[in-house]
């Protein structure tokens, strides 16, 4: 299937985005060569193309602080409460108490389709269904591993997400998350000392994804995996066209040929006889000059002797 008509099909068929699983299946429709779950996780963590989270449930983002192009960190507060309420549930265990720094507003979401920035905890979750689409074990968590949260990509800009809600329901989701006999402790000790808190609300950083958000792939990135696709299979082709031991049989044939054989340094006149011949035998593919001038030269004894 040509190029164009391979994306003009796509914009036809395909809405701004769709989920991982839609995009193999509409990939897989255009194109003869395979597109697979995995093949669309792994160009993403290469960089190669972009995914997008879609966050059904309404969710704040605001601007993170950058040094030398990296999340710029800072300590949390020391007090128990609090680490438990901002620090992934892994780090609070290990005694970390790092957290990314933002600035600025929070800001509401005002689209449900981010793009994933794959700096953060986002990355390590593509990473797992890399690994469930292979079969093979997922990554495993190292005691070092700390989890910022989940990163997001606006106008080029890059976005902490958050959720806003009460401490006390921040608290009892954070301990959820903890060992039952840790939970029940930490609950003694700090539930009776903060009431007049536990009904405030604040913006937390959202450390996993919620339960009703998902990766997609936007209709321009499932465009640019299929172009990289189809790139590389032209190139391919092409190669195996003009491999040298074909195109010596390819020039010996031309030279032996008493009809074209005073052509032979003259491939573009060569060229309308083949189309000729190919057209007797009912091939109506469009040959190239360019290829054939490169098979001659590849083929001849000329280009043999220099590569002695």
């Amino acid at each position: 299937m040509k190029k164009n008509n391979t994306l003009s099909n796509i914009k036809n068929i395909m809405p701004n985005w769709i989920t991982i699983d839609e995009a193999v299946n509409t990939a897989n429709q255009l194109i003869n060569k395979k597109i697979t779950y995995s093949d669309i996780c792994r160009s993403a963590l290469c960089g190669k193309i972009s995914l997008s989270i879609y966050f059904q449930s309404s969710i704040t983002i605001r601007k993170i602080k950058e040094c030398n192009s990296k999340i710029k960190v800072k300590p949390t507060e020391s007090s128990l409460f609090n680490r438990i309420c901002i620090l992934d549930s892994t780090c609070f265990l290990s005694g970390r108490n790092l957290i990314s720094s933002t600035e600025g507003e929070y800001i509401s979401a005002t689209h449900s389709v981010l793009e994933a920035a794959l700096i953060g905890h986002e990355y390590k979750l593509i990473q797992r269904l890399l690994a469930k689409s292979l079969n093979i074990p997922t990554p495993i968590k190292r005691p070092e591993y700390t989890n910022y949260g989940i990163f997001v990509v606006v106008s080029g800009i890059i976005y902490q997400v958050f959720e806003r809600t009460t401490w006390k329901e921040r608290f009892e989701q954070q301990l959820r998350r903890l060992p039952k006999g840790t939970a029940k402790e930490i609950s003694e000790i700090v539930s009776s000392n903060l009431i007049s808190k536990l009904y405030n609300k604040e913006f937390f950083p959202l450390h996993y994804l919620p339960q009703d958000a998902c990766f997609v792939i936007r209709q321009t990135e499932l465009e640019k995996l299929i172009n990289l696709r189809l790139k590389n299979e032209t190139i391919r082709l092409s190669s195996t066209r003009i491999t040298t031991p074909l195109s010596r049989l390819f020039w010996l044939s031309c030279k032996n040929n008493e009809s074209i054989s005073s052509l032979i340094k003259q491939p573009y006149k060569l060229l309308s006889i083949f189309e000729q011949w190919a057209s007797v035998e009912g091939m109506t593919d469009r040959l190239s000059g360019d290829t054939l001038k490169t098979a001659l030269e590849r083929g001849s004894p000329a280009s043999f002797l220099a590569s002695k």
